[in-house]
């Protein structure tokens, strides 16, 4: 029985007329419960119950087959012997004896470790191969309850009782060598002290931390391409905490790519999306899984194969210093290829254009390496190499030569350069020079004298120009201006040549053909002529519509190529004209314009035939010979002797002329007399070398 439960407790007896309960206690005897019928019926009986003993906790029960006293809340002081006495009333009176057992459950159960930290509910976490121990503390109960353990539901005999006073008991179970499979073991201390009740017990379950048992890369590819994206995936199992996967390049971590995770209680799913890239080509890739408080972990790997196009870097020879490389000088360029598979061609390039080995020339082309000897200044700018195999080809990034040379003219030269008598001048020569921090040198030349030029006539215009202030003040003072230039790495071979020649209006074009062409099924009028002496100056040609008085209505600039000049005009244009009207070609410079070539006869005549036949003047002068005369006249210009010739024509007339001078120049067996207008001048100190 249970002493101030809700349980009730009953003792059984027949029913019978009159009966009562009575309990011995001590040698003493308690009148504790009466049930009456006599006289009446069952469900009139009178009831009775000592308010100091069950009072209202006691009840007799008649329906149940016996008839029970219920005693409700049972208390320890219940426990004793009970009788029941039965009074009949035509039969003896009958004795029942029953004695009242009331146990007393434990009232507390611990369940802790050896540090006294309870663990009810988890044990851990442990770690494989490690030691646990558990006390399970039972205080109360009457009489002492029995503690057992259990693991998994199975009893463990080998505990120890630590401690039994009768009130507290105290047991200890230990194990050792925690194998996974400890993984959520249920330990469960149970006490109990009588079979009425379920056993009082403490439940805990044991959390481990485990080791990852494998890591693998599910998908080694045998080859893959630089630059395509391939997923690599990497799964671990058996870690508890789930393991933490890391991917290593070699034996560095690999930041490159995308990476995806996917993970349960014990496996961990990695998943690396890359694009290999050629560097990575015999590299290690190891996949390795950790458990994050163990601190153990495993790996995987593999060694990846990335076919990839050739990949290059050049470079200067490394014996060569590339800032002081001088014309005359050997060079050399390495190129470095690494691909895979092997590249099977190598090219050169020289700004962009492919360099080819010519011994007689110096270059010479190895296997990885191109030599240069005695370069040039022509052979400055950016290298390149180029290697191809079954990928593709690819080139190296750029490399820049740079070939120190003396200063060369950057303008062609001989320049002719015409002037009247008396006309500022400002002549400029520039040139090209590595390095360009130059110092320039000028010098005149004539038939007669030669001599250096004053530094106070020219300035420095910037690093690599010169500029000369000149006036031609006689006719001695027309010949060669000869510019030089110093630097670094030495003086200028070839001086620059500027002519300077008496400047007069260019002449009249020449051997001038028209023809009546078909351009896109529309007719045009083609003009043809050769250029005449430029003056000494630049020119250019038009094609004039001339009105009345030689008034120009209309125009059109010429194209000019090697002496030659054409127009392509419509011929609706030339159909237009009137009678008063007339085309022309003209030649212009600064100094004035030719006089025109008139061509309106030239055009229509024999009209029915015009287009198809050139006019007499081009049968009179074939092209080719033309051309020949007009080469002579620029080679002329470029070799050109001033002599101090001079022709003065008489004046017939008594009006005022100016007078005419004349320039002779002689070139490759030719004589040209070029007139110039001058006048009377007075004599004035040599302007080249003034005297102080």
């Amino acid at each position: 029985m249970w002493p101030r439960t809700e349980n009730p407790v009953r003792i059984w007896g027949r029913p019978l007329p009159r009966q009562k309960c009575f309990k011995y206690n001590l040698n003493k005897v308690y009148f504790l419960h009466s049930f009456d019928v006599r006289g009446r019926s069952f469900n009139k009986a009178l009831h009775w119950s000592d308010p100091l003993a069950f009072g209202r906790r006691a009840y007799f029960v008649t329906m149940s087959r016996p008839s029970a006293l219920t005693v409700d809340a049972v208390q320890l002081d219940d426990e004793g012997i009970y009788r029941c006495r039965v009074d009949f009333k035509n039969s003896p009176t009958r004795n029942f004896q029953i004695k009242l057992n009331v146990v007393v459950p434990p009232h507390q159960l611990l369940l802790y470790d050896e540090a006294g930290r309870d663990v009810a509910g988890v044990v851990g976490p442990l770690e494989e191969g490690g030691n646990f121990t558990l006390l399970c503390e039972l205080r109360g109960g009457r009489p002492q309850p029995t503690l057992t353990w259990l693991i998994n539901n199975k009893e463990v005999d080998e505990h120890t009782i630590l401690k039994n006073d009768g009130k507290v008991i105290v047991s200890r179970i230990s194990i050792g060598g925690a194998e996974r499979s400890w993984l959520n073991t249920s330990i469960r201390c149970q006490a109990t002290n009588t079979a009425l009740l379920s056993p009082h017990e403490r439940t805990a379950r044991v959390e481990m931390h485990l080791r990852p048992t494998s890591v693998m890369i599910t998908n080694k590819p045998g080859q893959m391409s630089a630059d395509s994206e391939i997923t690599l995936v990497c799964v671990s199992h058996g870690s508890r905490p789930a393991a933490q996967v890391t991917w290593f390049r070699e034996n560095r971590r690999y930041t490159r790519g995308k990476h995806s995770e996917f993970t349960n209680e014990t496996t961990t799913v990695n998943r690396l999306t890359m694009l290999p890239q050629p560097e990575d080509d015999g590299a290690m890739i190891r996949c390795r899984a950790d458990n994050p408080v163990l601190r153990v972990a495993l790996e995987d790997a593999f060694r990846m194969s990335v076919v990839y196009k050739p990949v290059l870097t050049m470079s200067l020879g490394s014996t060569l210093n590339p800032n002081d490389i001088k014309e005359g000088d050997d060079v050399y360029f390495e190129c470095n290829i690494k691909a895979n598979p092997k590249e099977h061609r190598i090219s050169w390039y020289h700004n962009d254009q492919q360099v080819s080995q010519n011994m007689s020339s110096g270059v010479f082309i190895s296997t990885k390496s191109l030599v240069l000897q005695r370069v040039t200044k022509r052979d400055g700018g950016l290298y390149t190499c180029r290697a191809a195999n079954q990928m593709g080809e690819s080139s190296s990034q750029a490399v820049y030569l740079r070939v120190q040379f003396a200063p060369v003219c950057a303008q062609p030269s001989p320049l002719l350069i015409g002037a009247r008598l008396d006309e500022p001048l400002r002549v400029r020569c520039t040139v090209n020079a590595d390095p360009a921090e130059v110092t320039f040198y000028w010098q005149f030349n004539n038939s007669g004298e030669s001599f250096q030029v004053s530094p106070a006539r020219y300035v420095s215009t910037g690093g690599t120009s010169s500029e000369l202030r000149y006036r031609a003040a006689s006719e001695r003072d027309y010949g060669a201006l000869l510019c030089r230039a110093t630097n670094a790495v030495g003086r200028q071979k070839r001086p620059c040549v500027f002519q300077i020649v008496p400047a007069a209006r260019p002449s009249s074009p020449r051997n001038c053909t028209a023809k009546r062409l078909l351009r896109n099924n529309e007719p045009h009028l083609s003009v043809r002529c050769v250029a005449g002496y430029d003056g000494g100056l630049n020119q250019h040609f038009t094609l004039d519509i001339l009105g009345e008085n030689g008034r120009v209505l209309a125009n059109t600039t010429a194209n000019f190529v090697d002496l030659v000049v054409w127009f392509n005009i419509s011929w609706s244009a030339v159909e237009s004209l009137e009678d008063d009207e007339d085309l022309a070609v003209t030649a212009r410079n600064s100094k004035g314009a030719s006089d025109p070539v008139l061509l309106r006869d030239l055009v229509f005549r024999d009209a029915e035939k015009r287009a198809e036949s050139t006019t007499r003047a081009e049968t009179k002068f074939p092209a080719a010979a033309a051309l020949a005369a007009l080469a002579a006249i620029l080679t002329a210009a470029g070799a050109i002797v001033v002599l101090a010739v001079r022709k003065r024509s008489e004046t017939t007339s008594t009006s005022k002329r100016p007078s005419q001078s004349v320039v002779q120049v002689d070139a490759q067996g030719r004589r040209f007399l070029i007139a110039y207008p001058s006048e009377k001048l007075e004599t004035k100190p040599d302007i080249l070398n003034p005297k102080a």
